[in-house]
């Protein structure tokens, strides 16, 4: 194969994804606390430093490129819902939930009761309080402070947990808009983000944006493969043409 087909590839290759990624942004532009992917792309050239991945010419051959994608933690916009038990966090941190793995944390705050009267969240994941307690929620008037602290029908029922983690964030999403640490030994530390009660944090997916990009992905993938199916057409004509001279 010609190695100046490998660049097309590696970009139609890497269209593809991006468009993956975009679209999955644009579904969940309604999710509460969902926080978008995005795609960044390094361009390598084979050398000393990085083996060649097709067989080497006289001169260093393009390989695939490197794609980053990475999570941006950008708050999402926030609107006042009137129901108590959403909640917002103002600033740094995530709620900690608990999941049938462990603990995993996350910003969408669309809270509810179990049967028994335990704040959950929309997936049935009991919300986490201090020392990892779940909270009851018991009663016909419920109040939450900006430090998370519960009252229930004026009697107290616990804090919710609010952490953080250091800078920048090295996690990873597991679904319905949760995170894990990548380091499961990754230290907790209290956050700096208030709660808002009655109040709801949105996707930080604009849509437009993503439409755009999508169309200049899709015009880009167009292109490439225009590349490739020329570099087919000069190869037949190697093949079927130059022979007969």
């Amino acid at each position: 194969m010609n190695s100046g087909m490998y660049p097309a590839v590696s970009g139609s290759l890497a269209a593809m994804r991006r468009m993956d990624i975009i679209s999955n942004n644009l579904a969940n532009v309604n999710t509460p606390g969902y926080k978008k992917d995005k795609m960044t792309f390094e361009g390598m050239l084979a050398g000393s430093v990085n083996p060649p991945a097709v067989p080497q010419g006289m001169t260093a051959d393009p390989i695939l490129q490197k794609d980053n994608i990475y999570i941006d933690y950008a708050n999402g916009p926030t609107a006042q819902s009137g129901n108590p038990l959403d909640l917002a966090l103002d600033g740094d941190g995530f709620f900690a939930v608990t999941t049938p793995d462990g603990t995993a944390y996350t910003r969408q705050g669309n809270f509810r009761t179990s049967a028994d009267g335990t704040l959950v969240t929309m997936d049935g994941y009991p919300v986490q309080g201090a020392g990892g307690a779940a909270i009851r929620v018991q009663g016909s008037h419920v109040e939450i402070d900006a430090n998370g602290g519960v009252k229930v029908d004026g009697e107290q029922g616990g804090t919710i947990s609010v952490v953080d983690f250091e800078k920048p964030y090295a996690l990873t999403k597991i679904g319905s808009a949760l995170f894990i640490p990548k380091d499961p030994q990754a230290p907790v530390q209290a956050a700096k983000g208030l709660i808002l009660q009655g109040h709801l944090e949105g996707s930080n997916v604009e849509s437009i944006s993503e439409m755009v990009q999508l169309i200049e992905t899709n015009r880009y993938f167009e292109a490439c493969s225009k590349v490739i199916q020329n570099f087919d057409t000069i190869a037949g004509k190697a093949a079927n043409e130059i022979g007969r001279v």
